[in-house]
């Protein structure tokens, strides 16, 4: 990477980072956790005015074409601001949509403007009864379920609307109090949705949009684990114990210091991981980077409500948020990920 380039994703982390400390913070994600919208219209429309949704859209489709790099450093951000978790979902499905034909070019527009949500759903090898549990903004109306089925020259990927007859939503809540939903369809309504995209090549494009979503996700867990050791951290210099701060004790700067590591290298994987987008690397390298930090975030966040004490344990405190949503996003992912890496 040269300096240019660096110095580009540099000025584009510290926009991300501003933007992200206005439209999240855990004040946000406490509210989402007590009940609150996880999904506010006005943010998401805000945030696709920044270009955020459009990041690794080309150009030629409307997008910034900012690539995989650029999409990691604002999840990142975004992540360590506990934005909503569909963010990173709508940066990945917009790419895919602009692989997609005419018939998504709609639905692209009014993602990247920010007056829509799509979910990307993989139902494997058939599109009967699909039940598949994602995240999904509030408000259903507001979402499109953009859902892939089949492989090589039988793959094919259409468009669903939550609302339309034979489409049944089952919606729950995650432990961060995201919606989670089970999406139920039945052949007559799948083979009656707009196909957007079909054969070697469409899967290619899915596969693609899946891999920006495993980089996302896992930048998104980064800025997580990040925040939530720096706010581990302040509580170590701060509380005392015998007349000295408790961050003095070797223990637990042995057990932070294992923090940082875990922080610094999964960082650097997932960095890595962006680089190798549109190489024959890129789906072992970003199923590696979203296994790494979903493990990683759990491991930190675990050790941050332990650095707090009993004070970290209770409800109240803003430690239980980060593990929370760490759960959340590291869950997302975890099973097609796995079964990459154990495939390779």
């Amino acid at each position: 990477m040269n300096a240019e380039h660096s110095a580009s994703l540099r000025m584009i982390a510290e926009s991300a980072a501003d933007a992200a400390a206005s439209f999240g913070g855990p004040a946000r994600a406490r509210r989402v956790h007590e009940g609150g919208p996880a999904w506010e219209p006005a943010t998401w429309k805000a945030l696709a005015q920044l270009g955020w949704l459009a990041i690794a859209v080309p150009e030629s489709a409307g997008g910034l074409q900012l690539g995989a790099p650029a999409l990691c450093v604002v999840a990142e951000e975004g992540g360590r601001a506990l934005l909503a978790p569909p963010l990173t979902m709508g940066m990945a499905a917009a790419a895919v949509l602009a692989e997609a034909g005419e018939v998504a070019v709609p639905t692209l527009q009014a993602l990247i403007e920010g007056l829509a949500h799509v979910v990307l759903v993989d139902a494997a090898e058939s599109a009967d009864a699909t039940v598949a549990a994602h995240l999904v903004p509030d408000g259903d109306a507001a979402a499109h379920w953009l859902v892939a089925c089949g492989l090589g020259h039988e793959f094919s990927a259409r468009l669903l609307d939550p609302g339309a007859p034979g489409v049944a939503l089952t919606v729950r809540h995650a432990v961060d109090g995201s919606r989670l939903a089970d999406l139920h369809v039945g052949r007559a309504t799948w083979n009656d949705a707009p196909q957007v995209l079909s054969g070697i090549a469409g899967e290619a494009a899915w596969r693609h949009g899946r891999h920006l979503a495993w980089l996302g996700d896992a930048a998104y867990l980064c800025g997580l684990m990040d925040a939530a050791l720096a706010l581990a951290l302040d509580y170590l210099r701060l509380r005392r114990q015998f007349g000295v701060p408790i961050g003095s004790f070797q223990a637990l700067q042995h057990r932070a210091a294992a923090c940082h590591v875990d922080v610094t290298a999964t960082r650097a994987l997932v960095h890595e991981a962006a680089r190798a987008t549109s190489t024959g690397k890129e789906g072992w390298a970003a199923a590696a980077a979203v296994h790494r930090a979903g493990t990683a975030a759990l491991r930190v966040t675990k050790e941050v409500v332990q650095f707090h004490g009993a004070i970290g344990f209770a409800d109240e405190h803003d430690a239980g948020l980060y593990l929370r949503r760490a759960m959340t996003i590291g869950a997302r992912h975890a099973g097609t990920a796995l079964a990459a890496l154990q495939s390779r």
